[in-house]
């Protein structure tokens, strides 16, 4: 039902948005077959989760600053900061805010760069006319109490690749499936 209300293929239901950000992360390395590629684009105001992601899994987080009008990346920086090394743009969209444009997009598709989409706290929120953790290679949701669908605790990791979902399913049983 999650999936269908996004608008992608496939959701797994992991115990927290910051799992679902590890997890992602995580799914990268195994995708990632050009070992070069090895820095993401993550913007200066974010959750502590996507850094950490970041960190974790070895690679090597880059930091854009913010736009002001949406609280997202600037992508006119973004753009700018990408190199050979960037593996991934892993944009936040914040406190319901669309982050994404249409040349962001575009170039990320030319450039062959992965888009992974915090929507942790903008459940519904929309660039055009779909939902926003429907754009990139994979999206990730929290439920925590404070953000505006609320389970308590939760989260969700989304994509469209069936591939990858079976990787975020392996993930978050440490392996056992």
């Amino acid at each position: 039902k999650w999936s269908k209300w996004l608008g992608v293929k496939y959701s797994t239901f992991v115990n927290s948005g910051s799992s679902a950000n590890f997890i992602t992360i995580a799914a990268l390395k195994i995708l990632n077959k050009n070992k070069i590629k090895n820095e993401i684009i993550v913007p200066a105001l974010t959750w502590v989760s996507d850094v950490n992601s970041v960190i974790m899994n070895g690679y090597k987080p880059v930091f854009v600053d913010i736009n002001f009008s949406n609280l997202s990346m600037n992508i006119e920086q973004v753009i700018k900061k990408i190199n050979k090394k960037t593996l991934a743009v892993f944009i936040t969209h914040a406190q319901g805010f669309n982050g994404l444009n249409n040349n962001l997009i575009k170039y990320l598709k030319k450039r062959k760069i992965f888009l992974i989409e915090d929507v942790c706290e903008s459940h519904g929120a929309r660039f055009k006319n779909k939902k926003l953790g429907s754009y990139g290679l994979a999206s990730n949701f929290s439920f925590y109490y404070a953000h505006h669908l609320t389970t308590i605790e939760g989260g969700m990791v989304c994509t469209n690749d069936k591939k990858l979902n079976e990787i975020f399913k392996i993930l978050r049983s440490h392996g056992m499936l």
